[in-house]
C-alpha cells in the first residue's frame, strides 16, 4: 500500500520530504544599500546627541537654580544669603557656635566679619508676584483674585 500527499512525506522522514519539496532557493534578500546604511547611523547620532544635550540643558537648569544637593554638616551652614551685584553676595554662615559673614564674588570668597552676636534669622514671604507663590497657589487649586 503506498500512502500519497502530505502525510505519506511526514511518514517517510525528513530527507524525503526535502526532496519532495524540490530545490532550494539559494537567494538572499537584496542588502541594504550604503546610502540608507549612512542615513540610518546619522540618524541615530543626531538623536543621540539630541538627548545629551537635554540632559546637559537640565543639568545647567538644575545647578542654576540651585537644585542640587549639598553636603549638609552640622558645623557648618549657610543661614542667609543677599545679592548685592550680578555676581557678587554677602553670606552669613554657621561655624559651629559662631556665625561669620562673608562676601562671595567672581574673584572668590573674603572674610567680612566675625560676629560676636548671634544674628536670629527671621523667614521672609517671597513677594506677591513671586514665581514660588504662584506655584503653589496652582498645586492647591485655588486662583488668585
Amino acid at each position: 500500500m503506498k500512502l500519497a500527499g502530505p502525510i505519506a512525506l511526514l511518514l517517510a522522514g525528513p530527507r524525503a520530504a526535502m526532496a519532495a519539496a524540490g530545490p532550494v532557493a539559494t537567494s538572499a534578500a537584496p542588502v541594504a544599500s550604503t546610502g540608507s546604511a549612512f542615513y540610518s547611523l546619522l540618524q541615530t547620532s543626531v538623536s543621540l546627541l539630541l538627548v545629551l544635550g537635554v540632559i546637559l540643558g537640565l543639568a545647567w537648569v538644575a545647578r542654576r537654580l540651585k537644585l542640587t544637593p549639598l553636603n549638609r554638616s552640622a558645623d557648618l551652614a549657610v543661614l542667609a544669603e543677599v545679592a548685592v551685584g550680578v555676581k557678587e553676595r554677602v553670606v552669613l554662615l554657621k561655624v559651629g557656635d559662631a556665625q561669620a559673614l562673608v562676601g562671595v564674588g567672581a574673584d572668590g570668597v573674603r572674610s567680612l566679619s566675625l560676629l560676636t552676636q548671634r544674628v536670629d534669622i527671621k523667614a521672609t514671604s517671597a513677594p506677591d508676584g513671586a514665581f514660588a507663590a504662584r506655584l503653589a497657589e496652582a498645586l492647591k487649586g485655588t486662583p488668585k483674585p
